[in-house]
């Protein structure tokens, strides 16, 4: 169900937002696979280790080989799912594990690999994983303590204080494991959320761009049309006065008299305009009863649409609203649901309250709309009806009206089971 509010979803979808966190990912195994290399070969060859350098060259072949497979399929779809990853830093910490339980176990110094492990799952694996990785590296220096290798055995035997002090190193590891789990964690969560509100913030400019746009257009169009709608009027009504007591005339006088309707309509759609642009600062917000909303709502329908709506306002419910860009806001709903209905097809309007919210649910039986075109509604001039059967306005206007109010606005719809909208708004819309 989208969120169609300041605090939008993010336009990447899950599969696009793993395939980032494991682009993330292969960078930094390649740093730290590049890292161990010269771990290794600083032991080798700067404190002259004589371990056999077979495991060590296995277990960094191995890191190699499923890095550069991660890489791959992240250049061929479908690409992969983030739990490729955890899987793949959780087979790193075990066979990190193995390899120094071979080389000197608790006593080897590159045991600080387990942190890197432990830093990258809670940059890019999320929590669950985070948390994971950080047990499953606990464990692994456990077993290094538990499981002491020939060299840590020799240097209990040499200094048995030695015991001592490697598990206090199991103490201070495990609980420094934790911490950075716990700090990188959160950090990457703040993080989200600020990228997350930069994105609205974005969205909120480029919403404010469009609809500065559309007042410029309204207010041009209605000073252009003004005019020959005007001559237009006076024509109408010379001509209506022309055919008065002319024999037969009475086909021709009611071609005139829809003539002078239609340029009425034309008039009140010119006046409306400025409203229709989605800018309620105009209007004051007034207290009212919500039930009085009804009639400001019919007047915005025609006949055949209010026919075929169903209202349940609360008439105890006062609200501070202003209730001409309310009723234009929900008059757009209405009029969506009904075209996207069957001929027959009807559409119900309720309210209720929550606290100190209202939430206006528009519920239609229509056909209901795809994931494509669900995941595009709001966005200025996107419609799916008939070449000039409409702009692909209605639902931004509406939309805008909702987040300068100051509430927020969910679309839930499946293909052939109709379009729930719900708009939450709050019961006195002139509070900060």
């Amino acid at each position: 169900m989208p969120l169609l509010s300041p605090a939008r979803a993010l336009p990447a979808d899950e599969s696009s937002q793993d395939e980032i966190a494991l682009g993330w990912l292969v960078m930094v195994r390649w740093a730290g696979l590049a890292a161990g290399a010269g771990a290794i070969f600083a032991g080798w060859r700067g404190f002259g280790v004589s371990t056999s350098l077979l495991a060590p060259a296995l277990f960094l072949a191995a890191w190699a080989l499923s890095n550069a497979w991660l890489a791959y399929r992240l250049r061929r779809p479908p690409a992969p799912r983030l739990a490729l990853g955890g899987w793949l830093v959780s087979a790193d910490v075990v066979a990190l594990s193995g390899l120094l339980l071979d080389s000197g176990g608790i006593l080897n110094p590159a045991s600080i690999f387990y942190l890197v492990d432990i830093v990258l799952a809670a940059l890019v694996l999320g929590r669950g994983w985070s948390w994971a990785v950080t047990s499953l590296s606990i464990a692994g220096y456990g077993v290094l303590y538990l499981v002491p290798s020939p060299q840590l055995r020799a240097a209990r035997m040499m200094h048995p204080e030695i015991a001592m002090h490697v598990e206090g190193m199991w103490l201070a590891f495990g609980a420094t494991s934790l911490i950075v789990a716990l700090l990188v964690t959160r950090l990457a969560t703040l993080v989200e959320r600020r990228d997350r509100a930069l994105m609205a913030l974005r969205e909120r400019r480029d919403r404010d761009a469009h609809l500065v746009s559309l007042a410029t257009l309204a207010a041009g169009a209605a000073h252009e049309l003004s005019t020959p709608l005007g001559t237009i009027a006076v024509a109408a009504r010379e001509l209506e006065r022309s055919l008065e007591g002319t024999a037969g005339a009475a086909g021709r006088h009611e071609d005139v008299r829809l003539i002078r309707a239609e340029i009425d309509r034309c008039k009140r759609v010119l006046q409306d305009m400025a409203g229709r642009s989605g800018e309620p600062t105009g209007e004051a917000p007034t207290p009212r009863s919500l039930a009085s909303l009804e009639a400001d709502l019919l007047a915005h329908l025609s006949a055949d649409e209010r026919s075929r709506l169903d209202l349940s306002l609360p008439s105890a419910v006062i609200t501070r609203w202003p209730m001409g860009a309310v009723s234009r806001a929900l008059a757009n709903l209405v009029r969506n649901g009904i075209q996207a209905s069957p001929a027959d097809g009807r559409v119900s309007l309720m309210a209720s309250t929550e606290g100190d919210r209202v939430i206006v649910t528009v519920v239609d039986r229509g056909t209901g709309m795809p994931p494509a075109v669900r995941t595009r509604a709001g966005e200025p001039f996107f419609t799916t009806r008939a070449e000039g059967a409409g702009m692909g306005l209605g639902l931004f206007v509406t939309l805008s009206t909702i987040d300068q109010l100051g509430g927020t606005m969910h679309v839930s719809s499946s293909e052939g089971e109709g379009t729930t909208v719900t708009i939450t708004l709050p019961q006195d819309a002139a509070k900060p």
